[in-house]
């Protein structure tokens, strides 16, 4: 794939998607815009056709914020269900909710992949919309998040929580995630918005928390005060009460396990009627982060492409791609169609990274892919409504579990 290198000036910046436009003339591969518009002043939406190297179609879809304009705003949005639990909601029904609760949408763009049955819409990595954090991720698995300013951040998250009661303290491995090592091994936190109940093969402790100083949902550089009100021992099945925390530790890993210097981190020393406090911190790159979705793998740091982490098969072929990056004057959402031979063959991350460069990125992080990529656009008549762009590759939206969206205020 031929790249288009631009300079990351103030200057350049802005006139990308004009030069993709000016190139269409002059090479079937650098594109044909089908489609561009401002959405309004600051967002711009454009269509690319373009061809690969062996002649086959892609078509791409990007979506430009421009950072220094102070009337935008970008937010992520978490799918729930009736009573706030973690479920698959189609991107477009995230945003219409957010509309209803007074914003003004402008744009979606789908977020992070979802774990399978069943634990669908609960997402791989860490969620945190408006401060509130839903669910943490895989150790290693990176974010793109927001600071309280809106400078948007790519790397792999630092999430700290700790349970504190009596001079002693408990590290907590995962939120929201199922009993499993591949969240981290250790303790488990739990609130309503991840199911009714936790379930495992294996026996488990668990510690009811209630009483606590402030309403859920948890939220990012907090603290939160409780009472232990109840021990289950050898549970395999445990309710999650509404307005309460679930700690949960499986009974095989008590041992020798985090925890304080020279104490096992076990919560058999806890008993009803305790005191804790619970501790939350969430931090990319050092800063604190107001929102984030998570997605992998990192495409692009420093302005080139640096794929980091080992790709799976499926993410080495060609399938439709969604992807989010950032330079200093615009965040910059990407979504390439795929599995649809006669309008868009998808894109490899090789070239999906590729793509990202050409388009001035200085950072860029593959999200969701395959039949889960989805952009709406605000449609083109005075008052309408998001209307999808792209073409996903069910023939119809996917549920997922996040998403991005751009509101002006």
């Amino acid at each position: 794939m031929a790249v288009m290198r631009i300079a990351k000036s103030r200057l350049a910046a802005p006139c990308i998607l004009v030069l993709l436009a000016l190139c269409a003339a002059a090479s079937a591969q650098q594109g044909e815009v089908r489609e561009q518009r401002e959405l309004v002043r600051g967002v711009r939406y454009t269509h690319v056709q373009r061809t690969t190297p062996a002649g086959e179609p892609w078509s791409i879809h990007v979506v430009e914020m421009d950072r220094t304009e102070r009337k935008l705003k970008l937010r992520s949005v978490r799918a729930a269900g009736a009573e706030g639990e973690m479920q698959r909601e189609r991107p477009t029904e995230m945003a219409q909710r957010a509309a209803a609760g007074g914003l003004d949408v402008l744009a979606v763009v789908n977020g992070d992949y979802d774990l399978g049955a069943p634990y669908l819409g609960v997402s791989d990595g860490l969620t945190v919309t408006g401060g509130a954090i839903s669910t943490t991720g895989k150790p290693t698995w990176p974010a793109m998040g927001l600071t309280s300013s809106g400078e948007p951040l790519i790397g792999v998250p630092q999430v700290e929580m700790v349970l504190e009661s009596r001079g002693r303290k408990w590290t907590i491995a995962a939120l929201n995630k199922p009993l499993s090592s591949t969240w981290g091994a250790g303790l488990h936190l739990f609130t309503r918005e991840f199911r009714m109940t936790v379930e495992s093969e294996k026996a488990f402790r668990a510690v009811v928390i209630g009483k606590l100083s402030r309403k859920l949902p948890l939220r990012v550089d907090a603290t939160l005060s409780g009472v232990v009100e109840e021990v289950l021992e050898g549970a395999t099945l445990a309710p999650i009460a509404p307005g309460k925390l679930l700690l949960v530790e499986a009974l095989a890993l008590e041992k020798g396990i985090g925890g304080p210097e020279g104490r096992p981190n076990s919560t058999s020393e806890l008993r009803a009627g305790e005191k804790v406090k619970l501790r939350i911190r969430a931090r990319i790159h050092g800063k604190k982060i107001r929102d984030a979705v998570a997605g992998f793998p990192i495409l692009v740091q420093e302005g080139r492409k640096n794929i980091v982490g080992g790709p799976s098969k499926s993410l080495s072929q060609r399938h439709p791609r969604t992807a989010f990056c950032y330079n200093p004057q615009k965040i910059i959402f990407t979504v390439v169609d795929g599995r649809q031979p006669k309008l868009s063959a998808g894109m490899t991350l090789t070239e999906l990274a590729d793509l990202m460069v050409e388009l001035g990125c200085t950072t860029a992080m593959n999200s969701d892919g395959g039949g889960s990529s989805v952009m709406a656009v605000r449609g083109a008549t005075a008052g309408a409504a998001l209307q999808i762009v792209n073409s996903p590759s069910d023939g119809t939206e996917r549920g997922r579990g996040n998403a991005w969206i751009i509101v002006r205020k």
